[in-house]
């Protein structure tokens, strides 16, 4: 995002005459720029910096000297974080195990006697909240809001049931999270990795969002209670 910016601002500025005053002008209208850049890039606001503090630090820069933008190196960084960082971020679940596997493990839990085969407790941290939510329960604990994102669903174009990538992204950017987490999202909302959402995997996404913006973490490896009823036998087989 810097990039974009850097780069936008070295665009802008005169060669030869004038450079001051268009520096001046470029700073006043950074919110536009901002904006500008995230419509043609499809840039998640939360992805941005603080504007008026990015204004402050711009006043003492020499804007001719900014670099123009070098697309290659965008794409080894949107590589890695799509790729190697969701590698890290998949070894995490297994670590955790590892950790909790001996007696007298790092979560605080009692182990052995009247203790012994019994797995689950809603009193502890976290339990019954963000991801945890509905953990246990009969119904899908993402139908409680499905009919508000069944409306918006409806809206944005399905084709055969399911909507498109580029469609969906319009939309969930719109909640203002990094892209870094609304590209983990989708990869957990999108159980049949077919590129598209159809109604459950939307509300899905809807869901893991609200959770996100709650304050609570999005789970690394979807919980079984948050599997769509209508994917279970996929996620099952698989």
């Amino acid at each position: 995002v810097h990039a974009y910016i850097i780069s936008q601002l070295k665009k802008e500025m005169p060669s030869m005459f004038g450079k001051d005053s268009k520096k001046k002008d470029l700073i006043s209208k950074l919110p536009e720029t901002f904006a500008q850049l995230q419509r043609e890039h499809q840039i998640s606001p939360g992805d941005f910096p603080d504007c008026k503090r990015m204004q402050e630090q711009l006043q003492h820069q020499d804007f001719t000297k900014f670099h123009q933008l070098r697309p290659k190196l965008l794409e080894t960084v949107d590589q890695m974080l799509a790729q190697d960082i969701a590698r890290l971020m998949q070894m995490i679940p297994t670590e955790e195990k590892e950790m909790a596997a001996s007696p007298g493990d790092a979560d605080g839990n009692i182990h052995g006697g009247a203790f012994a085969g019994y797995t689950e407790s809603p009193f502890g941290v976290g339990r019954g909240e963000g991801a945890d939510a509905g953990r246990g329960e009969h119904e899908w604990v993402v139908e409680a809001k499905k009919y508000e994102y069944d409306e918006v669903f409806s809206k944005l174009n399905p084709v055969n049931g399911k909507i498109s990538g580029a469609a969906a992204k319009s939309e969930m950017v719109k909640s203002k999270l990094p892209n870094t987490v609304l590209s983990k999202i989708w990869k957990l909302a999108d159980i049949d990795k077919d590129g598209m959402l159809d109604t459950d995997e939307w509300a899905l996404a809807n869901h893991l969002i609200q959770i996100k913006l709650e304050g609570h973490e999005v789970p690394s490896a979807l919980p079984d209670h948050l599997v769509p009823p209508s994917k279970r036998t996929m996620v099952e087989a698989s």
